[in-house]
């Protein structure tokens, strides 16, 4: 999808949600406003993760997501939040393997 039709996207998006929240906003504007939305949400679901290795999966003190930032992250995903469960860098195993190669080629 090219630029301009994300552009023309985020604009058509803007009327929309400006016929139902009578708060005008341009397409820009509701990019930026989902960008941070998703970022409070993200911080919000890492910063849990995290207090919840400190304390064994016990009680957890810290910031709790409010009803829209969990909706966010229902929305993008644990993906998103934690990255792919054992994933592994394509470029890194790359070079491995050219690394491996050249011991082999070098002996």
């Amino acid at each position: 999808m090219t630029g301009a039709a994300k552009s023309k996207g985020w604009d058509e998006l803007a009327k929309q949600v400006t016929a139902v929240s009578g708060i005008l906003r341009s397409g820009q504007e509701l990019q930026r406003k989902w960008t941070c939305m998703k970022s409070g949400a993200k911080a919000v679901a890492v910063e849990q993760k995290k207090e919840l290795r400190i304390t064994g999966g016990g009680k957890y003190s810290g910031l709790e997501a409010s009803d829209s930032q969990q909706r966010v992250l229902s929305v993008i995903g644990k993906v998103a939040v934690e990255g792919v469960d054992g994933g592994f860098d394509s470029a890194a195993s790359l070079l491995d393997g050219m690394c491996l190669n050249l011991v082999c080629d070098s002996g």
